[in-house]
């Protein structure tokens, strides 16, 4: 199965202004969670299977994962560099 990945506008707005560095590690991490959320990233808090992290490199996003629609939604983005 592979999840729909979903950026609101002002956290896509958030993705534009990164400089190359920060936008090649988000999608790497982003793509890479497609095939497989779980595996491909860490509870944030309490793991319940919903809230989830996802890092590398100079990227941290905070996601939320629908296992019945398919799509993972990026909720925030940090960003180190």
């Amino acid at each position: 199965m592979t999840y729909r990945l979903y950026l609101d506008p002002t956290v896509h707005a958030h993705y534009a202004s990164l400089p190359e560095e920060g936008r090649r590690d988000l999608a790497v991490c982003a793509l890479d969670a497609l095939a497989d959320p779980i595996a491909h990233s860490t509870a944030y808090g309490h793991d319940d299977g919903i809230m989830r992290t996802l890092a590398h490199g100079t990227v941290t996003i905070a996601v939320l994962l629908n296992h019945k629609e398919e799509t993972i939604t990026v909720v925030q983005i940090g960003y180190v560099g």
